[in-house]
């Protein structure tokens, strides 16, 4: 009697593999008979994980968008008012890396402040 328990227990664990339809054990990585990788199926995700997806990954298009116009500009304005020649490359380089280091907290803000908007 407790023989057939397990047994039951053991089948319930199992699940059909999404690829080629056997049983496969829910916890397993691989599919022993198809060797799939996702023997449960890929991760279905809800309309509002997808949203939340969405966001984070324009957040952080922001981000790279925000950081680069400020390097730019920073390198802009330190090759015009540098004295020329080296003096000029070393200011564009040092006003690049000052933009870029204002450029990421100003796009965290700009981030922060659309997502209390939205």
């Amino acid at each position: 009697m407790a023989q057939a328990q397990q047994r039951r227990a053991g089948r319930q664990e199992l699940i059909d593999c999404h690829d080629c339809g056997h049983g496969v054990s829910f916890s397993a990585t691989a599919c022993p008979h198809c060797g799939s990788t996702e023997p449960a199926g890929p991760a279905v995700q809800s309309r509002r994980e997808l949203q939340r997806l969405r966001i984070e990954a324009a957040n952080d298009r922001r981000l790279v968008v925000v950081t680069a116009l400020c390097a730019g500009l920073g390198t802009f304005y330190g090759a015009v008012m540098g004295a020329g020649g080296a003096a000029s490359w070393w200011a564009a380089v040092g006003y690049g890396f000052i933009g870029a280091v204002i450029g990421v907290p100003a796009a965290f803000v700009i981030n922060i402040g659309r997502s209390l908007f939205d």
